[in-house]
């Protein structure tokens, strides 16, 4: 499929390509969903190493600080475990036109 596009066109692509990128939407929702659900597990790990008893906290006592540091790590940092939107690509090809007008 071929399309005809005039410079003013091809600029304005690629503006707007550059600001897309540059000016991501931050998907706020997503963000608080991640801080709230790591909160709850966190606050659910943190009870548990308080109220078992030995042998229990001493069989999960390992796997429990590397959770407890992916779970402070996802509070502290939600936009990391954010999916981020594809943006829908414009492919443009050139090729040279003779015109009587100059750019």
């Amino acid at each position: 499929m071929s399309t005809n596009i005039t410079l003013p066109r091809l600029r304005k692509i690629i503006a707007e390509e550059l600001t897309v990128s540059m000016n991501e939407q931050v998907d706020h929702a997503s963000i608080r969903e991640v801080v709230n659900t790591a909160s709850k597990l966190l606050a659910a790990v943190e009870a548990f190493q308080s109220t078992a008893n030995g042998p229990m906290t001493n069989a999960v006592t390992p796997h429990l600080a590397e959770i407890g540091k992916v779970l402070e790590n996802m509070v502290s940092t939600p936009g990391s475990y954010v999916e981020k939107k594809k943006a829908v690509v414009q492919r443009v090809s050139l090729k040279a036109v003779k015109s009587s007008k100059p750019l």
